[in-house]
């Protein structure tokens, strides 16, 4: 009885928590499109980590989040999921607990503890009622310092790591993925997504595990931001106390490939002979998010591939009805990261599809797009934007984004007033700066013979196995 209460507790936690964003909607937005400021306290500790505090007083809830400057784009060649499965991990064992025990604790408060890595970074995330704050500051602090990286989780890790690789040869969408950023970065550690390779994950040893924590997980490589009902004075003394002892090292940086050039179509078609459908890839090299034209990429990029109104969407689905799905994204990294269009037909109705988006990325380019189609992207984003920092745990991954990449104070505050600001020639003069539809990386995953023929009148094509 007592363990079903437990778990009674922790589903409404994490219930109310989700349904916050309902609840505080409308107070979230002033005239002007201007948001409440968000105020936050700022401060970095001896040892150079950086502490971001927002008091959010609507529930009582805190949401804390440990970022880490380090992600897949620091595995070493050839040790491919290195970063991501130290992230996993982390909460399975500590100096002083096991991953029993840890469980345990978080689920006793009805909270969460997660930690994730990604391409640039790793995040160790927990939130619970702001009473627990305390225990789940510390959990933080401990899963992040001293983890034991025991053999045996290990192990196990790595079998469900190379086992969740090995079924993505059964998913085409997976499967074009991997080949697309494979044939997009080359050398460079973007080549592959955050959870690896078979071959890099068999290499690592606990050597590995234990020197980039070692190397990375460093209190001047590290931002963390607490966000809830709290009080920011007692919050700077518990983080004070929680962390001093953490010791700051020098970082050292290795210098990463660069991002290869693309020169003309390459096509590659990954032969699946069991299929009737064709999944299409197609993009090339796009922004860091930093760029400048971060919003009027944003705002283009919802033109062409963003929903039922979008370009890509009204050409394939509506008009031709060669397709259920037609999407294209910016993945804005700290360096550059893929501009994608994604979508799939039948076999037969395959390369008309390819060329039809070719024809599309051909028509933005020199052509531009109209004030209608960019008033009503500017309606999406003010209102869904507000629903993105709603939450503690919401507002704290924003606030740390800010940090992470260095974006201007207010960056939040001002976002849907940068919006608002884009104007058509901002986006038209980016469109002809960003995109390049002469030099695009093309990947089809298709039963080879159906569509080969085709495909060749388009440029050169390699043809290779899952």
């Amino acid at each position: 009885m007592f363990k079903f209460i437990k778990v009674f507790i922790r589903n409404y936690i994490i219930a109310f928590i989700s349904f916050l964003p309902l609840l505080t909607f409308d107070k979230n937005l002033l005239g002007n499109d201007t948001l409440i400021p968000i105020q936050y306290k700022k401060t970095i500790q001896d040892n150079g980590l950086r502490v971001i505090m927002v008091e959010h007083h609507e529930f009582p809830v805190v949401a804390v989040e440990l970022l880490v400057k380090a992600g897949s784009v620091h595995d070493s060649q050839g040790k491919e999921g290195l970063a991501n499965l130290v992230a996993q991990l982390l909460r399975e064992g500590t100096h002083a607990k096991d991953s029993l025990e840890i469980a345990e604790e978080i689920d006793f408060i009805g909270g969460t503890l997660n930690a994730y890595g990604e391409y640039d970074s790793t995040s160790i995330t927990a939130t619970a009622l702001a009473k627990h704050f305390p225990l789940i500051l510390n959990l933080i602090s401990e899963v992040t310092r001293f983890p034991s990286f025991q053999p045996k989780e290990l192990e196990f890790h790595r079998g469900k790591t190379v086992t969740s690789i090995l079924r993505e040869k059964d998913n085409k969408m997976s499967i074009a993925a991997r080949n697309f950023s494979e044939m997009l970065y080359g050398i460079h550690p973007y080549a592959h997504p955050p959870i690896g390779t078979v071959e890099g994950l068999k290499s690592i040893t606990r050597n590995d595990i234990e020197e980039f924590h070692r190397n990375h997980f460093l209190p001047n490589n590290a931002i963390l931001t607490i966000v809830g009902d709290i009080n920011t004075t007692e919050i700077v003394a518990a983080v004070k106390e929680t962390f001093s002892t953490w010791k700051k090292e020098n970082i050292t940086e290795t210098p990463l490939p660069p991002i290869p050039r693309i020169d003309g179509y390459t096509i590659r078609i990954i032969n699946k002979p069991d299929l009737t459908q064709t999944e299409i890839h197609v993009g090339h090299p796009g922004i860091n998010r930093t760029d400048p034209d971060y919003f009027s990429t944003l705002l283009f990029s919802y033109i062409l591939g963003k929903g039922p109104t979008s370009r890509l969407y009204t050409k394939l689905r509506a008009e031709k009805g060669l397709t259920y799905s037609a999407t294209s994204l910016f993945d804005a990294r700290n360096l550059q990261g893929p501009f994608l269009i994604r979508t799939y037909s039948k076999n037969e109705s395959a390369i008309q599809t390819l060329r039809l988006v070719l024809d599309e990325l051909q028509k933005i380019t020199s052509k531009g797009i109209t004030n209608e189609e960019l008033d009503s992207a500017k309606s999406y984003y003010v209102g869904h934007f507000p629903l993105s920092i709603e939450t503690s745990s919401q507002i704290a991954s924003r606030i740390i984004e800010q940090e992470f990449y260095g974006l201007p104070e207010g960056y939040l505050e001002k976002y849907l007033v940068n919006i608002q600001s884009v104007s058509i020639e901002d986006v038209n003069r980016t469109i002809k700066r960003v995109l390049d539809p002469r030099n695009l990386v093309i990947v089809l995953v298709s039963k080879a013979e159906d569509i080969q023929a085709d495909a060749k009148a388009l440029g050169e094509v390699e043809v290779k196995e899952p």
